[in-house]
């Protein structure tokens, strides 16, 4: 399928989660949705009181289908990765379609609800001691994240090296139109002026590349849940 030619049914959404469980039970689309820098999220609640959270990346529709596919791929490793390491902060992966020849029309991955509001933060908005307790909340979470996900890989101008090439085949096959072939030999060429030597042994970890009000879930009581 060429990009730019789905055609999106979010009514479709309940009926393509029960198909990802064993027991079918098909579940209720709520109305209201939230909108993110690359996903739509729905909420879909089952009549056990279990909800989920359905994430589609319509934000950037324009993007070939495979580059598409390819991001949810990357979110489900980095998913899949926390869980296995015991981070309970990540939302719980449910199921996904890689596809866009689903009944929604689109690629998505279900994951487990996080209860909460989006936090509101404005230069007013909340109190001192509030705005302490949740920046003391946010950096444990964070140093969790780092120590719980540390692990020793390759060296660092290897890992660059080998992520800039992906980047180079994907622009020869016209995936990546903004850049050139060339853009990618200049990053390999820049490299070594880069890279901090006395790093480049350093343990890799997971970090949160879009820390944001909106991606931060709190209870009424300001206590961080997700």
């Amino acid at each position: 399928m060429m990009e730019g030619t789905w055609v999106f049914y979010p009514q479709n959404i309940p009926h393509a989660i029960a198909a990802l469980q064993s027991d079918t039970q098909v579940p209720v689309l709520t109305e209201k949705y939230l909108d993110g820098g690359q996903c739509r999220i729905y909420k879909v609640d089952f009549p056990d009181q279990e909800s989920w959270a359905i994430r589609i990346p319509l934000h950037i529709r324009n993007a070939p289908c495979e580059a598409i596919i390819g991001l949810l791929q990357g979110e489900i490793l980095i998913l899949q990765e926390l869980e296995v390491k015991g981070f309970r902060w990540a939302p719980r992966l449910q199921g996904s379609s890689l596809t866009f020849e689903n009944s929604v029309g689109y690629p998505f991955i279900a994951l487990s609800w996080v209860s909460g509001e989006s936090l509101s933060w404005s230069l007013e908005q909340p109190a001192r001691p509030i705005r302490d307790k949740i920046l003391r909340q946010t950096a444990s979470i964070m140093m969790s994240l780092i120590e719980c996900t540390r692990e020793e890989r390759e060296p660092a101008t290897q890992y660059f090296e080998r992520i800039i090439d992906n980047k180079a085949r994907r622009v020869r096959r016209g995936f990546l139109p903004e850049i050139t072939v060339q853009d990618c030999i200049t990053q390999k060429q820049l490299l070594s002026t880069i890279l901090r030597p006395e790093l480049e042994d350093a343990p890799y970890a997971i970090e949160h590349g879009d820390l944001s009000c909106r991606n931060i879930i709190v209870d009424s009581e300001y206590n961080i849940t997700g």
